[in-house]
């Protein structure tokens, strides 16, 4: 039985898990963005401008991938209408925990993934009737961004929150690596 490939195998993994310039943390970073914000009840629809602050830790960098956790604030949004003789007064906001998997395509240029769980307070009024929302909540989404300088980014990413009130965002920000 020839061992030759699994050896040859057992010592890329080995090598590659032990060099520091292949995978290494690069750290904390923070980041602040205006969103465009948008939510569904029943047949009210209405968007808002809304800011959003997060702060992260890089778990992973390597030239494939990278990995990071972070910790967030969105604001979801306030709203206010008449639809069909029936008034709407929504207002709603997020403490989020995600995951993020980037994707370099480039070198100034990356797409990324967040998933996490959300802590949304939501307080809805619709005609007499109050109720509030609140709980957690999935939360997801898509983004791209592009280095302006090693330690600052551009971006641009749309969430999705899982709520009651059919929650999503869409914004640009910067994000600071430290």
């Amino acid at each position: 039985m020839n061992k030759f490939p699994q050896l040859i195998a057992m010592t890329t993994f080995i090598l590659a898990a032990n060099s520091p310039s292949l995978a290494h943390a690069d750290g904390l970073y923070i980041g602040a963005g205006v969103y465009q914000a948008n939510v569904e009840e029943g047949g009210f629809d209405d968007d808002d401008v809304v800011p959003g602050l997060f702060v992260g830790y890089t778990l992973i960098d390597s030239n494939v991938f990278m990995v990071a956790a972070e910790l967030g604030y969105y604001d979801l949004g306030g709203y206010s209408g008449t639809v069909a003789n029936t008034n709407y007064d929504i207002d709603a906001s997020a403490f989020t925990l995600a995951g993020v998997g980037y994707l370099p395509i480039g070198p100034f240029f990356e797409v990324y993934a967040k998933l996490g769980v959300a802590l949304v307070n939501i307080d809805v009024e619709v005609g007499s009737s109050k109720d509030d929302a609140d709980g957690e909540e999935i939360f997801g989404g898509i983004g791209a961004s592009i280095d302006v300088l090693d330690t600052i980014d551009i971006y641009a990413e749309y969430l999705v929150f899982d709520t009651d009130v059919d929650s999503s965002i869409a914004g640009i920000g910067v994000r600071f690596a430290f």
